[in-house]
């Protein structure tokens, strides 16, 4: 019997490799080819040791008793002499246990999605989801009917949490379910994950509804409009902090990653201390907006006059600071 080498070399692949954690066998299997006496497969480590090296008869080959880990695997048809006709080109395979994931819930309450009423600049957040058997092939879904909240990137950085960018720029409204799917596996279903909220507004000194950013520079807006931001500009997939989301970066369940990209997110962060309740945080404040007086950050210079009015109600420590520091800031050339 004379071998179709042509439709091996058109058809030869891998269709499937399929591993199952609990039941099933784990398998790599690919496309029969017509005529074969049967196969040759060979798979060795990235090492360069050969593992398996046998012939059979099936277009499937078991690898039950291979650990976890990345091979290197090819296979052969026989001819009639039972030798391989043409070797395929080695291919990586990884061998992975999939287990059915599990989800894991600080809180029974949904994560808080912002959105903002404007379409020019795209509402982005960060979602964190921690539990447990979680993979680089894990499938990650928040829907709700018909309708999915689009991911924008899916980072699984251990077995145990998952990050996720999540858009909701264009996004109803109310809450979604996360589906959380392993190969092979039933998907862990978590009903209520997440909540897309009514879109926030601040409000200029006219009473005109506006998105969360006004149409000027952070360092125009007036003490009361600064206030007003910050009140919309919550972190609310980072509840471990108050700090504004404009000056987040990353957040993690016992630290957050400031952004300091621009000069405003740094006065942002600073303006946020100046009204803190922590002296040393306030104390810090002026010192910095003493310093980085050119271009006045308007909000804060209004703040630190305020204080300096109701200076009799602060420590003697911090009313000397204010005194020196709100001196530079007045004197500040611009």
């Amino acid at each position: 019997m004379k071998l179709n080498m042509k439709r091996f070399l058109l058809f030869f692949c891998f269709l499937s490799f399929a591993i199952g954690a609990q039941d099933g066998t784990k398998l790599i299997v690919w496309k029969p080819i017509s005529g074969a006496s049967g196969y040759q497969i060979q798979i060795k480590e990235k090492t360069g040791k050969v593992v398996i090296d046998k012939k059979i008869d099936t277009a499937y080959q078991s690898i039950e008793e291979l650990p976890s880990g990345v091979y290197l695997v090819r296979t052969a048809p026989l001819n009639i002499f039972k030798k391989p006709a043409v070797w395929s080109a080695w291919k990586d395979v990884e061998v992975i246990l999939s287990e059915p994931p599990k989800v894991v819930l600080e809180e029974e309450k949904p994560i808080l999605l912002p959105k903002s009423e404007s379409k020019v600049e795209k509402t982005i957040s960060n979602v964190t989801i921690e539990g447990e058997h979680f993979l680089d092939a894990t499938k990650v879904d928040l829907t709700r009917k018909n309708e999915a909240l689009p991911i924008l990137s899916k980072e699984v950085k251990s077995p145990e949490r998952i990050d996720i960018k999540v858009d909701t720029t264009d996004a109803k409204s109310g809450t979604y379910d996360l589906t959380v799917t392993n190969p092979y596996q039933k998907p862990k279903v978590v009903t209520n994950f997440v909540q897309v909220e009514e879109p926030k507004h601040a409000v200029d000194p006219n009473g005109s509804r506006k998105g969360k950013l006004l149409s000027k520079p952070f360092r125009d807006y007036t003490y009361e409009e600064m206030l007003s931001f910050l009140e919309t500009d919550i972190a609310v997939n980072c509840r471990n902090t108050k700090v504004p989301a404009l000056t987040l970066s990353e957040c993690h369940k016992t630290y957050v990653i400031l952004n300091f990209s621009s000069d405003d997110n740094h006065s942002v962060f600073e303006f946020y201390k100046l009204i803190n309740e922590n002296e040393s945080d306030r104390m810090s404040a002026y010192q910095y907006f003493a310093k980085n007086c050119s271009p006045r950050f308007r909000p804060a210079f209004e703040r630190m006059e305020l204080q300096w009015k109701n200076r009799n109600n602060l420590d003697p420590d911090e009313r000397e600071s204010l005194v020196q520091e709100l001196a530079k800031f007045r004197n500040c050339s611009r």
